[in-house]
């Protein structure tokens, strides 16, 4: 009986894969697993979200369809190396907060996902949510808008008097050129992440409308229609000249971002300018095995052209190797990882939710046809125990410790 029963499972498989899984056309009707089991992506995110931010990973959900429901078993896009990598770095350096998520940029694949919590307390998924200040990893947007609009290029030469982590009108709006000016160009002030230079290029060359503008396009005050749930980030830029000057520089607490979201704008710069879909689920089979879902890439939007996505990557190449981010990555770039095309940019403020200072890392790693894209996040009360950069750098000395790059 058993062999009985394998055998016509074997059989539905066959035939259920020959006829949607290809998939194959017949006449005019071309059939996929969602098209013939009712399962798509909205049924896939009600039923898998709550779980996922649990920080679970079900093997098995019931998917309900309205007219079904299906017992099915979810094959995740998770490396479970990655992920224990993430378990162990957390638990070695035990910062009071930690997130952090890494996608294939190829495709949105989520790859790795961890949320990580000191003491005993209850915030849910922490690489989900929005509720963290954006920082300097903003300046992300500026930089984008004003490459693709020509406006700039990486050797263009700016300018900025006092300090470059300070932020005051003095500097923005009512600057003169005297003995004391800095000119550095973009691509360094980039990678030293210089307040006062993003601010004049966001009052004096964007505005509020364009910056508005390209944040829309990198996803920000938005909905993703993927199968897990989370938050884009916020932004709110008013017709203000101030306004318009900590926005652009990232010197504020009102413009958020989550740490997936964050994946996602570094994606796209490793991606040629594309932003893929973010999925968690790639493929859900009944019980016999017969495919019910089965995911595939798509774009979600195109925010720049890939000449500026590739202008962009130039700037953050700065920022590991001369930049904000460079003790964390010395020495990385002899030997093994000698070839490996790694970019970032840093940000840091102080936030209230949870209260404590914010620590980000937003990059990038390619090596030939893989690319990975991350954001990195910590957060500490009071002492700092390990820093973004440095959690980022470790997770891609272990992601490509096998592809010929490590």
């Amino acid at each position: 009986m058993n062999s009985v029963r394998r055998y016509i499972g074997l059989l539905c498989i066959a035939l259920f894969c020959y006829l949607s899984v290809l998939p194959v056309q017949l006449g005019a009707v071309r059939f996929t697993p969602s098209e013939i089991s009712g399962v798509n992506r909205s049924i896939v995110s009600q039923s898998l979200t709550p779980y996922i931010h649990e920080g679970e990973f079900p093997e098995w959900l019931a998917l309900d369809t309205g007219t079904r429901v299906h017992e099915a078993r979810l094959t995740y896009t998770i490396d479970p190396k990655l992920n224990e990598f993430l378990d162990k770095i957390y638990d070695r350096y035990k910062p009071d907060y930690g997130a952090f998520v890494a996608l294939d940029a190829s495709t949105g694949a989520v790859i790795a996902m961890k949320s990580f919590t000191k003491e005993d307390e209850y915030w849910g998924n922490l690489a989900l949510r929005n509720s963290y200040p954006a920082a300097s990893v903003f300046k992300l947007i500026t930089a984008a808008a004003s490459l693709d609009q020509d406006l700039l290029t990486p050797a263009s030469v700016l300018r900025y008097n006092g300090k470059k982590t300070s932020l005051y009108k003095s500097q923005v709006l009512r600057h003169k050129d005297n003995k004391w000016t800095r000119r550095p160009t973009l691509k360094a002030a980039f990678a030293e992440s210089i307040n006062p230079v993003f601010a004049r290029i966001g009052v004096y060359m964007l505005g509020a409308n364009q910056l508005e503008s390209y944040a829309q396009r990198f996803g920000f005050n938005t909905e993703v229609d993927t199968d897990l749930e989370f938050e884009t980030g916020l932004t709110e830029i008013l017709e203000d000249e101030w306004r318009i000057a900590e926005s652009a520089s990232g010197y504020t607490r009102t413009n958020t971002l989550s740490p997936l979201h964050g994946a996602m704008l570094a994606g796209a710069i490793a991606n040629e300018g594309r932003i893929m879909v973010p999925y968690i689920v790639e493929l859900a089979t009944d019980g016999w095995g017969v495919p019910l879902y089965l995911e595939q890439p798509a774009v979600l939007s195109e925010p720049v052209a890939a000449e500026t996505a590739a202008e962009l990557r130039q700037l953050m190449r700065e920022t590991v190797r001369r930049g904000s981010a460079r003790k964390s990555f010395k020495k990385f770039f002899k030997g093994n990882f000698e070839d490996l095309d790694v970019g970032g940019k840093t940000g840091s403020l102080t936030g209230r939710i949870p209260a404590g200072k914010y620590d980000w890392f937003v990059g990038y790693a390619i090596h030939g046809d893989k690319k990975i894209s991350y954001a990195s996040l910590t957060i500490n009360k009071e002492y700092w125990t390990v820093k973004a950069h440095y959690v980022a750098r470790k997770f891609i000395e272990t992601a490509f410790a096998n592809t010929g790059a490590g």
